[in-house]
């Protein structure tokens, strides 16, 4: 999966010179949590988000506060909280990159840069969308947790027992540090033959674990 299939293509952008309290009103209007930020060019120079704007804020507790948190949110420029020079990828970054990017460096969404242009921005939201539909979250059917040796031939021979059937595969993940021999291999599927597969699977020399009818 790479970021083009899923980044938000929609932007709403800021620039350098716009103050606090229009971030606010664009983060809250769009149901935001970042903002890309331009130059006058449309070039990206940064990124700012409603935690930016919230640490930049005088705290709540001082009331003698109320008048400088006036000032602060009608005068201060979206410059001097953004976060300058920021992470970014392209629209061909695999998902599983951007993922670990942002574990790595603590964000929740990275601009998407095409030849130096601003063409999207994908966000730790639409990572999770992404893998919930890989997973088939989104479809009823039967998950199969099977463990199966190591060895790519094993794995090859479970998915030739899938094509025997009537069998509509929505899908399956591998986690192959499961054992030192072994792999924890689970599908989802969908069809009328899932007794006669299941038995072709045990025969086959697979431990089933477990089966859950997701539409149960």
């Amino acid at each position: 999966m790479f970021v083009k299939l899923w980044m938000s293509t929609e932007l709403v952008t800021v620039k350098k010179s716009q103050t606090i309290s229009e971030i606010m009103s664009l983060l809250d209007e769009h149901n935001l949590r970042r903002l890309p930020v331009v130059g006058d060019n449309d070039e990206l120079v940064g990124i700012v988000s409603k935690q930016d704007v919230i640490n930049a804020m005088p705290s709540i507790i001082d009331g003698s506060e109320v008048n400088a948190s006036t000032f602060m949110v009608d005068s201060v420029k979206v410059e001097t909280i953004m976060t300058q020079q920021p992470l970014w990828v392209g629209p061909l970054t695999p998902l599983e990159k951007v993922a670990q990017s942002m574990r790595k460096h603590k964000v929740g969404g990275m601009p998407v840069l095409e030849s130096g242009a601003l063409v999207g921005i994908i966000t730790e939201s639409d990572i999770f969308a992404a893998f919930t539909e890989v997973l088939g979250a989104n479809v009823d059917g039967v998950r199969i947790e099977m463990i199966i040796g190591k060895k790519t031939r094993e794995l090859y021979g479970i998915i030739d027992i899938f094509k025997r059937y009537d069998i509509s595969l929505q899908a399956i993940t591998v986690h192959r540090d499961f054992g030192e021999n072994q792999q924890l291999v689970t599908v989802k599927v969908l069809g009328d033959e899932c007794d006669e597969m299941l038995d072709s699977l045990r025969a086959s020399g697979a431990k089933i674990n477990r089966i859950i009818n997701d539409d149960a």
